[in-house]
């Protein structure tokens, strides 16, 4: 396109100029500025579009590890009818699923850092929840995930390590029945934790990914 405008151009001003005789080779200022012009055009379409592909395909990524760490971790469940405590959790999802890298603390790196907490939905120590957590780095946001195998009821907070979904003090929205639920955060690594969800106050739930609320 650009060596097309550019021979239209030299046309151009052969033509104004007769056939050419004494003509200089060579583009002139105004042929080079039409060509930066055009340029600086593409470029500013061109880069935010590039950086938003990039940007989703971080969050599908994130989206996906979540999906497939809950398809690993729901297997488990369906052997043993609860996620247990924490600590066995943690062990158990090391061994079946050592693709990600599991933690029981924040993710703060892009990849398969897979933070997981289990929770307690209907009765203490019940181990009937678990919610999990990822970093996208791209657009510096986590992506949570929850699963509640039972319909979750208001609980004393219990004592450490086990955890209650929903205590008069952390009192969770959106996810008022047994199911999958997700949410995400932006801008704090720091907080890219499943522990951070489940101990905090009012933190809101969806029913897809595509409906996550922003906490």
């Amino acid at each position: 396109m650009l060596k097309s405008l550019l021979q239209r151009a030299r046309e151009a001003r052969v033509g104004e100029l007769g056939d050419g005789e004494g003509l200089e080779e060579g583009f002139t200022l105004i042929e080079l500025m039409v060509v930066l012009l055009i340029i600086a055009i593409l470029l500013a379409i061109a880069i935010p579009t590039f950086l938003g592909v990039t940007s989703s395909a971080s969050d599908r990524a994130a989206q996906s590890n979540l999906t497939n760490a809950l398809t690993e971790a729901k297997a488990i469940f369906q052997n043993t009818s609860s996620y247990g405590t924490n600590a066995t959790a943690l062990t158990a999802f090391q061994s079946s699923a050592p693709e990600f890298s599991w933690s029981n603390g924040a993710c703060t790196i892009n990849g398969n850092c897979m933070s997981e907490q289990v929770v307690d939905a209907s009765a203490a120590a019940d181990g009937q929840g678990l919610e999990l957590a990822t970093w996208s780095s791209k657009d510096s946001e986590c992506w949570y995930a929850l699963d509640l195998e039972g319909t979750p009821a208001s609980q004393t907070a219990e004592t450490s390590p086990l955890v209650a979904f929903w205590t008069p003090a952390t009192v969770p929205v959106g996810a008022t029945t047994a199911g999958v639920f997700y949410a995400k955060k932006a801008n704090s690594a720091a907080n890219c934790s499943a522990n951070y969800a489940a101990t905090t106050n009012g933190f809101k739930w969806g029913t897809s990914y595509a409906n996550a609320p922003a906490n």
